[in-house]
């Protein structure tokens, strides 16, 4: 899945940026196995985004 690879390389290169909330949030999501990471991404945007709200500024 490149599009997965991609948004978590992005996470990754924003890493040392990131304040506590959003490395606690990226930690549980780094925590999925790929096809739900891709499902919720690219294919359940607007439960990423509630699930997830300080991860989004990296994600899109």
């Amino acid at each position: 899945m490149k599009e997965t690879t991609f948004i978590v390389k992005k996470f990754m290169e924003n890493f040392n940026e990131m304040n506590a909330d959003e490395k606690s949030e990226l930690i549980e999501l780094l925590e999925m196995n790929d096809q739900d990471l891709f499902d919720l991404i690219f294919k359940e945007k607007e439960t990423f985004i509630s699930k997830f709200p300080n991860l989004k500024k990296f994600a899109y």
